[in-house]
């Protein structure tokens, strides 16, 4: 005797143009930030760059560690950063 084939099942036909709903992000379920958290976040890693030595004043070369060059003064005085490299450690 002849085995028979087993019976496969097809997949149902999607109805034409319709499309399964992309999934919501993280970031959608948030609520939004406060008002000048933003700001105050960019102050703080500047801040942070410049006391552990990875922001370092322009045309001076840059030292093993450091990413980030200083190239002026934003109106409020705080240092305006430009990445120059990735970490070297």
């Amino acid at each position: 005797m002849a085995s028979k084939k087993p019976k496969t099942k097809t997949a149902a036909a999607k109805p034409a143009g319709r499309k399964t709903p992309a999934a919501k992000s993280v970031a959608a379920g948030l609520p939004p930030p406060a008002p000048g958290a933003a700001a105050a976040a960019k102050a703080k890693f500047v801040e942070g760059l410049v006391s552990r030595g990875e922001a370092v004043p322009a045309g001076q070369p840059l030292p093993a560690g450091a990413t980030h060059e200083i190239v002026g003064k934003g109106a409020d005085g705080a240092p305006v950063l430009k990445r120059k490299r990735f970490s070297m450690k």
